[in-house]
């Protein structure tokens, strides 16, 4: 296994982490692997791709089932959460949009109470589920958050995922999740930055007043297709921000494994070309 690029070990290990990891909009071997294997061929130092970056993380915890999902689970909402009855990683997938004439917004990565909606390939829905919650994550590599939105210069990126989150629901159901977490990843020096350059910083804006949540969206120039958010749903919401950095720190690295040689080959391809790289 270790004369295998990590590319061609992704490849070989892609039944054992479907049941655990649904990827919705993205192309897995004309897409992600080949992207991967085009890096680990012309190892350029800047790999700045963040769908990559993301499948990464999503398949390395996705490989270890349950226990791996119950861990990512912890790191990106700071909780224990109850346990879905099928629980999965999705990646790239598309709630019903939050107002009337918007296009569906694709979220990088989400977890929680969630199904696939049927009949579309990459939609998803709130399960039908008791104490049902969500994560829903915006992954954020080496660009900021976008100020604007396709059809609202006021509604920011961030914005639009809390919206997402915050009426998240299946397509016959007015019913929204119990508990309610976005969690904002990005590398760890724009973390920790003491440089306020980036819009990132308007995740502590909504942080510190979740009230400003509220302002903003009643600002937004589309129609709702839900009823006029107040403070009491954004009770439910609970916003996190984390880092690749420690996502990849806490992966399992087993020593002896059937899947040793995937970590040691993944763990060299994050040592080459991770965030460290980055001007």
């Amino acid at each position: 296994m270790n004369n295998y690029l990590l590319a061609e070990i992704l490849s070989r290990h892609r039944d054992n982490i479907e049941p655990y990891f649904y990827l919705g909009r993205a192309k897995w071997e004309n897409g992600l692997i080949k992207k991967i294997k085009a890096q680990e061929v012309a190892q350029t130092p800047d790999f700045a791709d963040e769908r990559v970056w993301t499948f990464l993380i999503a398949y390395g915890y996705a490989l270890y089932g349950e226990e791996g999902i119950k861990k990512l689970t912890k790191l990106l909402t700071n909780s224990d959460q109850i346990k879905q009855i099928c629980p999965r990683i999705w990646l790239e997938c598309m709630p019903l949009p939050p107002r009337k004439g918007e296009r569906n917004t694709s979220i990088d990565l989400a977890l929680g109470t969630i199904s696939r909606r049927e009949p579309t390939k990459s939609g998803i829905q709130l399960d039908d589920f008791k104490n049902p919650w969500v994560c829903f994550c915006e992954m954020k590599y080496n660009s900021d958050i976008s100020a604007g939105t396709t059809n609202d210069s006021q509604r920011n990126q961030l914005l639009r995922v809390i919206e997402n989150a915050l009426f998240f629901r299946s397509s016959d159901s007015e019913r929204y999740a119990d508990k309610v977490f976005v969690t904002l990843v990005t590398p760890e020096m724009f973390r920790y930055a003491n440089v306020k350059s980036r819009l990132y910083q308007k995740y502590k804006e909504y942080k510190n007043d979740p009230s400003t949540i509220i302002s903003d969206l009643h600002k937004c120039s589309q129609k709702p297709n839900w009823p006029s958010p107040d403070i009491k749903r954004i009770d439910s919401l609970c916003l996190n921000w984390i880092t690749y950095e420690e996502l990849f720190a806490n992966l399992p690295y087993p020593e002896e494994t059937l899947y040793s040689g995937f970590f040691l080959k993944l763990r060299r391809f994050w040592e080459n070309y991770g965030p460290h790289k980055l001007g």
